[in-house]
């Protein structure tokens, strides 16, 4: 995993030093977790097929400016969620300005569980939809709502096609552009 973020800041970097308008900015928020499986483990302590948990975010991120209205933004977000598995998101957004304030904003999410058990993958992948809206030209409020693609359950578990663990989450925060 260190040698993906490693990649992943070294290809952000290069990528910012070619592009003229590359801003830089942390995000912050509430993080409302919707783990669900359809099958239950009681001896891992995973009682109930469906978990619905709050959490926080954290992260930081890089807005490449493609056009006027079109941007590319890579993040790498820490989401603590309380009785539930801590993940590391890294998602690249493409986001479209409509009108001057408003953007909506879609794009892959690569997902890593920090906490995980023998149960599940320690990743999975997902896509990202979302709105913002600038209340400066700093500050933003962001929306979004993160939808797991990929099994997260794996060994004995995940050969059945029957049987599946999907990390779902909505999130709502602040941006704040630092250039």
């Amino acid at each position: 995993m260190k040698k993906l973020l490693l990649t992943s800041l070294i290809l952000v970097l290069a990528i910012s030093s070619l592009s003229a308008q590359t801003e830089f900015g942390v995000k912050s928020g509430y993080f409302k977790s919707f783990r669900e499986t359809n099958t239950t483990f009681e001896r891992d302590g995973l009682k109930t097929n469906k978990n619905y948990n709050d959490g926080f975010y954290i992260g930081a991120f890089v807005e490449f400016s493609i056009s006027e209205r079109f941007y590319i933004q890579p993040e790498v977000t820490y989401v603590n969620i309380k009785n539930d598995f801590d993940q590391l998101q890294i998602p690249v957004l493409a986001k479209y300005r409509i009108g001057k304030k408003f953007k909506v904003l879609a794009g892959p999410n690569l997902g890593f569980l920090l906490n995980t058990n023998e149960n599940f993958h320690s990743y999975y992948l997902g896509v990202s939809l979302g709105v913002s809206y600038d209340i400066t030209n700093r500050l933003s409020i962001e929306a979004r709502y993160n939808l797991a693609l990929s099994n997260s359950l794996k060994g004995d578990f995940s050969s059945s096609s029957d049987l599946f663990a999907e990390f779902n989450g909505f999130q709502f925060g602040l941006v704040y552009r630092l250039d």
